[in-house]
């Protein structure tokens, strides 16, 4: 990969990006078909459209758009130190700026949607105090994506470093949660896309028990400026009561009610290849409502 990377930093953008059309398509074939069934289906289930052409087009334009996303990670070593910032364009920017003022620290929520890669290393290189939470992957995948992410001044947690997370937001970091996956059976039980479905509680818990606010920041490709428009939201406040758990549920839906519209407003940029109600389904069984296993 890194071999690949040097090659590609060569090349004139255009050619770059013509790749990852190539890589973007190729992985579009290479996705299994109960797969793509289950994007599809997803995308009808959640009322996108109704249309199932259109929500195999969706399907397809989520999945191919990773080939502009590798490419933009295999040019840190070209786009580092100051030279990404003719890629992109910030939206509301003050609002990272009053958090970081105000020294608190913050909980910046991001989604699966654009290429948050890119967007963790731009918040991280503009100099905010970003501690990246991820998921540790397999072998050398891992050491790769995290030797690239120092290029761009990213520090990385893993999600079993909760104490870590927590000593950095006493030290006014800005903690980067992302949390629209499935949890697994540790999640909170709320709304999402008009049903009940497993949620990760952790940005309304870590919020609640600092006392910082959750941040938005979405980052999204404008083919007419041929910019990515990182996009910072206005700052959601935990509601804290005497009882604990209605405030976290109370925070994730309103976190939830923000994904589910952004989503609808660039589903293209959604990763639909994610199984987002597998959990729900076998922790929660016929109890709930829930989209059906398309796979069946």
């Amino acid at each position: 990969m890194k071999i690949f990377s040097a090659f590609i930093c060569l090349l004139p953008k255009g050619l770059q990006y013509a790749i990852g059309t190539l890589l973007g398509e190729i992985a579009w074939l290479a996705v299994p078909p109960k797969r793509k069934r289950l994007a599809i289906g997803q995308i009808l289930f959640c009322n996108i459209t109704d249309d199932p052409k259109e929500a195999r087009r969706i399907a397809k334009a989520s999945t191919t758009r990773f080939g502009r996303m590798i490419i933009d990670v295999l040019r840190y070593p070209e786009i580092k130190d100051g030279a990404y910032k003719d890629m992109v364009e910030f939206i509301n920017r003050e609002y990272l700026d009053d958090a970081l003022e105000n020294g608190r620290g913050a909980i910046l929520a991001a989604v699966h949607s654009g290429n948050w890669e890119l967007l963790g290393g731009v918040l991280a290189s503009e100099g905010y105090p970003l501690i990246s939470v991820a998921m540790k992957q397999n072998g050398d995948a891992d050491k790769f994506i995290n030797e690239y992410r120092r290029i761009m001044h990213q520090h990385v947690t893993y999600k079993t470093g909760v104490r870590e997370m927590i000593n950095e937001l006493k030290k006014g970091a800005f903690l980067g949660l992302i949390m629209d996956q499935d949890p697994g059976d540790d999640g909170v039980l709320v709304p999402f896309f008009g049903y009940e479905t497993l949620t990760a509680a952790g940005p309304a818990v870590l919020a609640r028990m600092q006392d910082v606010p959750i941040i938005f920041v979405t980052i999204h490709y404008s083919p007419f400026s041929e910019k990515y428009e990182i996009e910072v939201h206005p700052p959601i406040y935990v509601e804290r009561t005497d009882d604990k758990k209605r405030d976290i549920a109370v925070t994730t839906t309103l976190l939830n009610e923000f994904i589910e519209d952004y989503i609808r407003r660039y589903p293209e940029d959604w990763f639909w290849l994610h199984n987002r109600w597998k959990w729900t389904r076998r922790f929660y069984g016929e109890q709930i409502e829930t989209p059906p296993d398309v796979f069946h």
